[in-house]
C-alpha cells in the first residue's frame, strides 16, 4: 500500500502544470527555512534563560537582566479581562468561529478563523524582597500557566474563546532590558539651578566674594560657569535623597535583536524545557519539509 501511495504520489508530482509545481516547492522551501528560523530561536531563547544570572531588583545592573518575583497590580484602575471580566496584571484572548468547507467530491473540513484578538498593553509591577520595577509588556513573548479555552457550540457558527492570564500576586519571571529612572528631570534640574543663580544675584556682593577670584569687581565666563556649576551641585544635594527615595526601575523590550525579552508566571527551569522543545520540533518540521523539497524536486527532474 506504502509503494503504490509513493507511485501516485510520483506521477502527480510529473504531472502538475509547471507554475503550480514552483508554488510547492516555494511553500516547502520556505517553510522549512521558516522552522530553522524558529529552532535557532528557540534555542537562544533557552541558552539566555540559563546563561543570564538572576537579579535583585535594587541591586541590578543597568541593562539586560534577569529578575524574579511576584506580579503586583499598580495604583490605579484595576485591569479586567475583557472575556470573562477576571481582575488581572495581563491578559491575552483570542475569538474563533468554526468555518466548514466542501470539496468537489463532497468530502467535508472545517478549520477555525481568527474573528478577534487582543492583549494588555498597561504597566504592572514586578516585585521582590528589594524593591519593585515596573513591567511595560509591549514586544514581550508572553509564556502562562493560565490558560482557558471554552467553546459556544449552540451559536451558527459554532465559536472558541480562548484567555491567557498573569494574575495579581502570580509568580513572574522577566528577562528584559532594565533601567533607573528619576522623578527629577534634566529640564527640572535646569529650572531649579536658575533659580538658585536668580537668588545669589539679589546678594551680588556675596556672589563676587565667592566666585570673583581675580577681584575684578566682576564676573568672566569662566566665573560663572563655576557659579553655575555650583549651584547645580547644590540642587543635586539638596534633592539627592529625595531621588534616591523616588527612584523607580523599568524593564522593557530592548533595542539589541539578540536580547529578547521574555515574561513569565512560569518558573525558570519550565521555561527552559519549554523553549527547548519548541527548538526540538522545529528543527523536525525542518528535516521533514526540507527533505520532502529534495524529494519533490529530484522526482520532477529525474535526478
Amino acid at each position: 500500500m506504502f509503494n503504490d501511495f509513493i507511485t501516485a504520489l510520483t506521477g502527480n508530482i510529473l504531472n502538475i502544470p509547471i507554475w503550480f509545481f514552483w508554488v510547492l516547492m516555494t511553500f516547502l522551501t520556505g517553510f522549512s527555512l521558516n522552522a530553522f528560523y524558529r529552532m535557532g530561536r528557540w534555542f537562544q531563547h533557552a541558552r539566555l534563560i540559563e546563561n543570564v544570572p538572576t537579579a535583585k531588583i535594587r541591586s541590578a545592573a543597568q541593562g539586560y537582566v534577569e529578575l524574579s518575583g511576584i506580579a503586583k497590580l499598580m495604583d490605579g484602575p484595576i485591569i479586567v479581562s475583557p472575556l470573562t471580566g477576571k481582575s488581572c496584571v495581563w491578559y491575552s484572548y483570542t475569538i474563533e468561529e468554526k468555518v466548514d468547507t466542501s470539496s468537489r467530491d463532497d468530502h467535508f473540513s472545517s478549520h477555525w478563523r481568527v474573528i478577534k484578538q487582543g492583549q494588555s498593553d498597561e504597566l504592572f509591577l514586578l516585585e521582590d524582597e528589594t524593591g519593585r520595577c515596573v513591567i511595560d509588556p509591549d514586544d514581550a513573548d508572553v509564556v502562562i500557566s493560565h490558560k482557558k479555552t471554552w467553546h459556544k457550540r449552540h451559536v451558527n457558527p459554532p465559536r472558541r474563546y480562548s484567555e491567557q492570564l498573569i494574575r495579581d500576586g502570580d509568580p513572574l519571571y522577566a528577562i528584559g532590558f532594565f533601567k533607573t529612572v528619576t522623578d527629577i528631570e534634566q529640564q527640572q534640574t535646569r529650572q531649579q539651578v536658575a533659580h538658585v543663580l536668580k537668588q545669589w544675584k539679589q546678594d551680588p556682593g556675596l556672589l563676587l566674594h565667592r566666585f570673583d577670584h581675580d577681584r575684578n569687581q566682576q564676573l568672566d565666563p569662566n566665573e560663572w560657569e563655576q557659579a553655575r556649576q555650583a549651584a547645580e551641585s547644590q540642587v543635586r544635594r539638596e534633592h539627592g535623597a529625595k531621588a534616591k527615595e523616588e527612584q523607580l526601575s523599568v524593564m522593557m523590550s530592548s533595542d539589541v535583536s539578540d536580547q529578547t525579552y521574555i515574561l513569565s508566571s512560569e518558573p525558570e527551569d519550565v521555561l527552559i524545557r519549554q523553549y527547548r522543545w519548541r527548538a526540538l520540533k522545529s528543527l523536525l518540521v525542518f528535516f521533514i519539509l526540507g527533505a520532502m523539497a529534495v524529494w519533490v524536486f529530484n522526482v520532477r527532474f529525474g535526478l
